[in-house]
C-alpha cells in the first residue's frame, strides 16, 4: 500500500504541474496567436465590421489608418483597408512573433550560466583555473559582478547607436555576436577564456531591450506598440521559466550519452547558440519595412518629434532629444517609476532563499516558488497590456495605483511577518509572490516603454529606454549587494529589506501617477 505524500511532497508536486501548464500554454498560444495562424474569431469580425462601416463610425482604435492616409493626401479606399488587414497585419504579427522569440532565446540564453554553475566550478568536468591563486567561488563572484557592470555600460552607451541604425539591424547584429560568443564559450578550456567570453555576452545583452523597443517604432503604429512590448516582456519571462526546463532535459540527455558525459555544460551554451538562430531568421523576413509603415511612422514621428531639427536618425540627434526631453517632469518621473519597480521586481532572485530560510520549505520546494512570481508577470502582461493602452489617462492611472497598491500591500504583508506583528503561512507567502509577480509587470513594463517610444521616436526611443534602465541597474546592484550581505536565517535581518521594497512600490505609486497625469 502507497504511503499518502506528506504536505511539503504534495505542494512541490503542485508547484511543478503548475508550473508545466502555465508555460506549455504560453509556448503554444504567444508565438501562434502572434504570427497570425491563430486569429480569434471576435477579432476577425471587430475586423470585417470596421472595413464595412463609413468613415464616421470607424472605431478609434483604427483611426490611425485614415490619419495616416488623410495626410499623405489620398484617398480612402476599402481596397487599400483590405490590403492592409492581409498583407500588413500578417507582418506585424511576424514581427511580434519575432520579438517575442528575441527575447525567449536571450533571456534562455542568459539562464545558461546558472543551469551548469556548479558544473563550472567542478575539478573533473569543469574549467581549468591553473595560474589563478582565488578559489574558484570567489572568481565567479567576480565575474558575476564585471557582468554586471558590462550591462550597466552597455545601457549607458549602446542606446544612441541602436538609434542611428535602428532597432531591427541592430537585434540582428547583437544576435549574431551573441550566438558567435555563446559557440566560443561552449568551446573555452580556461577560466579566463570562459569570463572574457561571457562578459562580452552580458554586454550585449544589454542592448536587447532597447532594440526591441526601436524596432516596436520601426514595425508597429502607435496604437500597436503596447502589443509590441507585451510580445518581449511575455517572451521574457516564458524565456526565464522554460530555460531552465529546456536545459535540465539536455543536461539529462548528455548523462544518458557516453560521448557528452565528461563535459554537459558545454551542451547547454551550444543550445543557447542554436536558440539565436529563429529569432534572427524572423526578423531576417519580417523585419523589412513596408512603405505603409515607413509613410505612417513618419507622420507619428513630426507630431511627436517635431522640437527635432534634423530628420534623420543622428547620435547627435538622439542625445538631443534625450536632452530636451531630460528637462520635463514626466521624464524624471518615469525614471524614478522604472528604476524604484526594478529593485522591487529583483526580489525574484532571493525568493528561494526567503522561503527556505523565513518560512522553513525544502530548497527544491523553494526554488519551484520562484517560477509562480514569474508566472504572476506572464499572466499580467497577456491580461492587462492590451487593455491598457486603450484607457483613458484617468483610467490608466486608476488601473497603474491600483496595481501598485497591491505591490505595496504584498511587501508590506512579508514586512509585518518579519517584524512579528503578522503571521504568513508558507501557502500565504506563495500567494503574495503570485501577487507580487502579477501587480509589478504592467507598470514596470508599459508606461516608460510607451513614453520612451512616444518621446523619443526613431531617433531617441532607445537611448531614452536605456537610460531609464542604467540607473535601475546602478540601484540594483547596491540593493542585490546588501541583501546577499545579512543573515538570511535570522528574521529580523530581513526587515530593512522588506522596508526598502515597500518604499519602493509606493515611490513608484506616485510618481507613476503624476507621470501619467502630465503626459
Amino acid at each position: 500500500m502507497n504511503k499518502p505524500l506528506d504536505r511539503k511532497t504534495s505542494l512541490l508536486m503542485s508547484l511543478n504541474n503548475l508550473r508545466y501548464a502555465i508555460i506549455l500554454i504560453s509556448l503554444t498560444y504567444f508565438p501562434i496567436s502572434t504570427a497570425g495562424l491563430l486569429v480569434p474569431e471576435w477579432a476577425s469580425q471587430r475586423y470585417s465590421k470596421v472595413v464595412s462601416k463609413p468613415r464616421y463610425r470607424i472605431p478609434h482604435r483604427n483611426a490611425n489608418i485614415r490619419h495616416t492616409l488623410s495626410q499623405r493626401g489620398g484617398t480612402i479606399t476599402n481596397s487599400e483597408e483590405s490590403r492592409l488587414s492581409r498583407k500588413e497585419l500578417f507582418r506585424r504579427r511576424g514581427m511580434g512573433a519575432a520579438l517575442f522569440s528575441t527575447y525567449f532565446a536571450v533571456m534562455g540564453a542568459k539562464c545558461a550560466l546558472p543551469s551548469v554553475l556548479s558544473q563550472l566550478t567542478s575539478p573533473k568536468i569543469g574549467l581549468s583555473f591553473n595560474g589563478l591563486t582565488m578559489n574558484t567561488h570567489t572568481l565567479m563572484a567576480q565575474l558575476l559582478t564585471l557582468a554586471t557592470l558590462a550591462v550597466a555600460l552597455g545601457k549607458l552607451v549602446l542606446g544612441p547607436i541602436i538609434d542611428r541604425f535602428g532597432g531591427v539591424l541592430s537585434l540582428q547584429v547583437c544576435l549574431s555576436i551573441l550566438m558567435i560568443m555563446l559557440a566560443l564559450i561552449s568551446s573555452a578550456k580556461h577560466f579566463v577564456t570562459f569570463a572574457a567570453g561571457w562578459i562580452v555576452v552580458d554586454f550585449v545583452f544589454s542592448s536587447c531591450w532597447a532594440g526591441c523597443i526601436n524596432a516596436i517604432h520601426q514595425s508597429f503604429p502607435e496604437n500597436e506598440w503596447a502589443k509590441g512590448i507585451r510580445m518581449i516582456a511575455a517572451g521574457a519571462r516564458i524565456g526565464n521559466a522554460s530555460a531552465f526546463i529546456i536545459f535540465s532535459i539536455v543536461l539529462q540527455w548528455c548523462n544518458k550519452n557516453p560521448v557528452f558525459h565528461k563535459q554537459p555544460w558545454r551542451i547547454v551554451f551550444r543550445t543557447s547558440a542554436a536558440l539565436q538562430i529563429v529569432p534572427l531568421f524572423l526578423l531576417y523576413i519580417f523585419g523589412k519595412t513596408k512603405p505603409e509603415i515607413q509613410k505612417e511612422s513618419k507622420v507619428t514621428r513630426i507630431r511627436q518629434t517635431s522640437s527635432l531639427s534634423h530628420p534623420t536618425s543622428t547620435i547627435l540627434s538622439s542625445l538631443s532629444t534625450l536632452r530636451k526631453e531630460a528637462i520635463k517632469p514626466e521624464f524624471w518621473l518615469h525614471l524614478i517609476s522604472r528604476s524604484a519597480l526594478m529593485v522591487y521586481g529583483s526580489f525574484l532572485l532571493f525568493v528561494p532563499t526567503l522561503m527556505s530560510n523565513v518560512y522553513g520549505l525544502a530548497d527544491a520546494t523553494s526554488v519551484q516558488i520562484g517560477s509562480i512570481f514569474a508566472i504572476g508577470c506572464l499572466l499580467s502582461i497577456a491580461l492587462l497590456s492590451s487593455i491598457y493602452s486603450n484607457l483613458s489617462k484617468k483610467r490608466k492611472i486608476i488601473l497603474s495605483t491600483t496595481l501598485l497598491g497591491a505591490a505595496t500591500a504584498c511587501s508590506s504583508a512579508q514586512y509585518a511577518h518579519t517584524c512579528g506583528l503578522l503571521f504568513l503561512s508558507p501557502n500565504l507567502s506563495i500567494l503574495t509572490m503570485f501577487l507580487w509577480g502579477f501587480s509589478f509587470a504592467i507598470p514596470f513594463y508599459i508606461p516608460p516603454s510607451i513614453f520612451a517610444l512616444a518621446r523619443g521616436g526613431k531617433e531617441s526611443s532607445a537611448t531614452i529606454s536605456d537610460v531609464f534602465d542604467f540607473v535601475g541597474f546602478v540601484l540594483l546592484a547596491v540593493f542585490n549587494g546588501y541583501v546577499a550581505s545579512i543573515e538570511h536565517s535570522n528574521l529580523i535581518a530581513w526587515v530593512p529589506t522588506f522596508q526598502i521594497l515597500t518604499g519602493c512600490s509606493i515611490v513608484s505609486l506616485i510618481s507613476l501617477a503624476f507621470a501619467t497625469f502630465l503626459e
